[in-house]
């Protein structure tokens, strides 16, 4: 069947795009993609897939190309995956030998900026039923290389990157979700910075300029009009923005220490706006959570500024700052090029969990 015919029938997680064009659903965020439910022994389905050359670092040579990481869940466990390096193609994700009743979760488990993925048919040797609605706390994560779950199993500190290796089924925020029962969406590009840098060291994405639209880097990549993500009908109660990591190195690489000072008071105004973006477009009865870590904390005692500066000015009681423990080398290593290893985002997934419990009255 087409996908346009099974919508009414699944439940969407996360932003994603309806391409008529291409017929498909993209879903291209981390964790995005849908769950149904079908009674049956087989369950395949028709990707398209598309690949993303990553510009490269100024000095360094070109990556090659990335494409989309697919997988299936049944429950919290991720019983399929595949990197789909052809543009067309049917997989099969689950198979069993008598028939079932199964409640199947379809996600993206790589980042949107490294491969798009989108899901054009779903045929099954039995019946596609009616996925039961649930009632869940919802929240969003907004971050950046480190919410991507980056090289989260690559060997230790490895150079080298591959959407095989960064898997978002188990970064940090899918882990406290399914540990506090949260319906949960990720936004989060490796690389981006939280505001527009004052002196760039290359053209710089900021969370600021997107974070209102549904997935501007697919619509912008096929020059499409970009549409805004209908916030009133996606209530989020909790947003957990870890933003700021990337945003240290254009003041950090600059080469004149006399403006220091100016780029962190500019970062400071800039990220100061983008919450009270968030503020505006979420309402105010969402938890935020501004964030950091957990391996640059250069930045947090603006973040922590802001947060007090907005609370005081507003009476905001529901926004709230966090900071993550720093890896902990000796005992988790690290994924690729530095960043968290599958260790690191365990223990994060159950710190951020401790903290919502504090902050968050259900």
């Amino acid at each position: 069947m087409k996908i346009r015919e099974l919508l009414p029938l699944v439940h969407i997680h996360g932003r994603t795009v309806y391409d008529e064009d291409r017929d498909a659903l993209y879903c291209n965020w981390t964790c995005s993609g849908l769950s149904l439910r079908f009674t049956g022994k087989t369950l395949k389905v028709k990707v398209l897939a598309e690949s993303d050359l990553v510009p490269s670092i100024p000095g360094m040579p070109q990556p090659p190309a990335d494409w989309p990481v697919i997988g299936a869940a049944l429950g919290n466990d991720l019983v399929y995956r595949h990197e789909c390096l052809e543009e067309e193609q049917w997989l099969t994700l689950y198979e069993c030998e008598e028939e079932k009743t199964v409640d199947l979760r379809i996600v993206k488990v790589s980042e949107n900026a490294r491969g798009k993925l989108g899901i054009a048919e779903i045929e099954t040797d039995g019946t596609i039923l009616p996925v039961p609605e649930e009632k869940k706390v919802r929240m969003e994560i907004v971050g950046d290389s480190i919410t991507c779950g980056f090289g989260n199993e690559s060997p230790n500190n490895s150079f080298e990157f591959k959407t095989s290796e960064e898997n978002g089924w188990i970064t940090y925020e899918a882990l406290a979700a399914r540990e506090l029962g949260y319906e949960w969406s990720v936004i989060a590009e490796s690389g981006i910075n939280a505001a527009k840098p004052e002196h760039p060291l290359w053209p710089m994405h900021a969370m600021e300029d997107i974070y209102e639209y549904t997935d501007e880097l697919y619509e912008t990549k096929h020059g499409k009009e970009l549409t805004k993500w209908d916030f009133h009908t996606h209530k989020n109660d909790v947003v957990v923005l870890n933003l700021g990591t990337n945003d240290a190195n254009p003041i950090r690489f600059y080469r004149d220490f006399n403006t220091v000072e100016g780029m962190e008071l500019w970062f400071h105004d800039r990220y100061k706006e983008f919450v009270k973006k968030v503020r505006e477009l979420n309402g105010p009865n969402t938890v935020i959570i501004c964030s950091l870590g957990s391996i640059d904390y250069y930045l947090y005692h603006r973040i922590r500024d802001v947060v007090n500066e907005l609370r005081e000015e507003t009476g905001d009681e529901k926004l709230f700052c966090f900071e993550f423990i720093p890896v902990i080398v000796m005992m988790e290593g690290f994924g690729a090029a530095g960043h968290p290893s599958a260790k690191s985002h365990e223990r994060m997934g159950r710190e951020l969990a401790a903290f919502i419990r504090k902050t968050v009255k259900e």
